[in-house]
């Protein structure tokens, strides 16, 4: 037996709330990169400057690195959090920091 308080169960809204989260965040990441290889291919075509161009697309493609970067991290703590956890409950020496 622990000594952890008990959680009640999440409310509805919590619940409504987490998968709406879950679900919406991969599509962020899917709509991101559409557009802005979108607006890559539609620069290609337009009577702007090169540079305007260039700084356009760069902007665009910085803005999607960010967001899978920041994905690939969640998803790395989120492994080591989960890795500390079974190493703690397979040794017996409880939840590790």
């Amino acid at each position: 037996m622990t000594d952890a308080p008990v959680q009640p169960p999440a409310a509805r809204f919590e619940r409504v709330v987490a998968a709406l989260g879950a679900l919406a965040r991969p599509y962020v990441l899917y709509a991101s990169a559409a557009s802005a290889a979108v607006a890559t291919v539609k620069l290609g075509w337009s009577d702007t400057a090169l540079i305007e161009k260039s700084a356009f697309i760069g902007a665009a493609w910085a803005g999607v690195a960010a967001l899978y970067g920041a994905k690939a991290l969640e998803e790395r703590g989120k492994a080591k959090s989960e890795a500390a956890v079974q190493i703690s409950q397979t040794t017996g020496t409880g939840v590790a920091p």
